[in-house]
């Protein structure tokens, strides 16, 4: 029954909705295919259930698998490539420390690398791996910190599209960096460029002249060299070059005599067709493990003394160009951008090198001795203003008499005074 009044009266009650207990539902008979199924045991539909429940988990974690794998391809093709504008030298960098660690994170699961979970690459994970590079691969303190910082990077982007794995990627990029010594700066002096310059002959390559004095003349790194095409020199009016450095960061370096010389030698046997500017024997761009065999045949062809035998490599020649400017008296805020140094703290640690050496060079010079005039006589002009300006000192009390003398003196003056 219902109140009276509880209820408008244009609407008439029906009899499913009166108050009272519940009653089993009767529905309409089901047809004849599903009547065998609506027929089943109870014990049945749980297995229909569980069988249902476990595929539902089977694609959830098939999900998850998808998303990892598409977290790895979007910050590649989308994060770094298009939003970082990241230079393909980069992506290259970034993705062998990622697949590096995709691979020991599938060895330490005892799954393939396709079937990785997210769950799993936690801070742990992280140091491990950390601690797999030193031992088993030999890798120094600077290479493990660099694969640190790929490792974070991927953490800092999947935090900022997957909030789910916000706390976990944030322990990621708690870790520290690994503490290193930096090793001692090696660069040639003025007779190693002498002997390195004087083993070019007559029958030397016009190309391998020209590769040395670029690199000793604008201090690039070996990649901004390979990344040279014929349309980034300029060799009439103001001769410079213009190079690409990290980050896609241009800088311009004026080039000297010698170097426009020997770069039109190389251009008179290349031929003027654009294109790379420095090439190989097989016509095609030379590479970075072209320009480090160039110079080891160049340093075994100079026969540098025992003295004077170090690797040259193309970073040693980058750091004897910073030195020799420095010891020139260029200003450092010119060394940084002749360089390409994004941050004046890379280049100080020349300065500090410079006066290092400078400490040496002091430390191994004789002192001067000390000049010792010779002392001859003086006369009575030179005794009288030696002790001229110096009030008169006894050697002893002035005697009684003197002392009477004085005071007899004394008397007679105030006694002036007062007449």
């Amino acid at each position: 029954m219902v109140r009276r009044g509880s209820r408008r009266q244009c609407l008439t009650p029906g009899i499913e909705y009166l108050s009272g207990p519940y009653l089993r539902r009767e529905y309409p008979p089901l047809p004849d295919c599903q009547r065998r199924i609506a027929g089943t045991r109870l014990g049945t539909i749980f297995r229909v259930y569980e069988r249902t429940r476990r595929g539902a988990v089977m694609k959830s974690t098939k999900a998850l698998l998808v998303s990892l794998q598409k977290l790895v391809q979007d910050f590649f093709e989308k994060h770094l490539s298009i939003q970082r504008n990241a230079s393909p030298n980069t992506i290259l960098a970034y993705r062998d420390a990622i697949r590096l660690f995709l691979r020991f994170a599938a060895e330490q699961s005892g799954s393939h690398a396709d079937e990785l979970d997210f769950s799993i690459l936690d801070a742990d994970l992280v140091r491990s791996f950390l601690e797999w590079l030193k031992k088993e691969r030999g890798c120094g303190a600077r290479t493990c910190n660099h694969r640190l910082a790929v490792l974070k990077a991927f953490a800092r982007y999947v935090a900022s599209v997957a909030p789910e794995h916000l706390e976990r990627c944030r322990r990621i990029r708690e870790l520290p960096r690994a503490h290193f010594e930096h090793p001692e700066v090696q660069y040639l002096d003025d007779d190693e460029i002498l002997e390195l310059a004087s083993a070019f002959g007559p029958t030397a390559l016009k190309r391998d002249r020209a590769l040395f004095l670029l690199l000793y003349n604008t201090g690039a790194r070996a990649q901004e060299i390979v990344n040279l095409d014929l349309a980034d020199i300029r060799l009439a009016a103001v001769p410079i070059v213009t190079l690409q450095g990290k980050g896609r960061k241009q800088r311009s370096c004026p080039l000297w005599t010698k170097t426009v010389n020997a770069l039109k030698q190389w251009l008179d046997e290349r031929g003027p067709d654009a294109g790379p500017l420095l090439l190989n024997a097989q016509g095609r761009r030379l590479t970075r493990s072209g320009i480090a065999y160039i110079l080891r045949k160049l340093s075994e062809r100079a026969q540098l003394s025992p003295k004077h035998a170090k690797r040259v490599t193309p970073h040693v020649i980058r750091h004897t160009t910073a030195m020799h400017l420095l010891q020139a008296g260029v200003d450092i805020t010119t060394i940084a951008a002749w360089l390409g140094h994004s941050q004046l703290s890379t280049t100080h640690g020349y300065i500090e090198i410079d006066l290092r050496m400078k400490q040496k060079a002091v430390a191994a010079t004789t002192a001067i001795p000390e000049i010792v005039h010779a002392k001859y006589p003086e006369g009575q002009l030179l005794a009288w203003l030696t002790q001229l300006g110096k009030r008169p000192r006894y050697a002893q009390a002035p005697s009684q008499k003197t002392q009477h003398l004085l005071k007899e003196d004394r008397q007679q003056r105030i006694t002036a005074c007062s007449t």
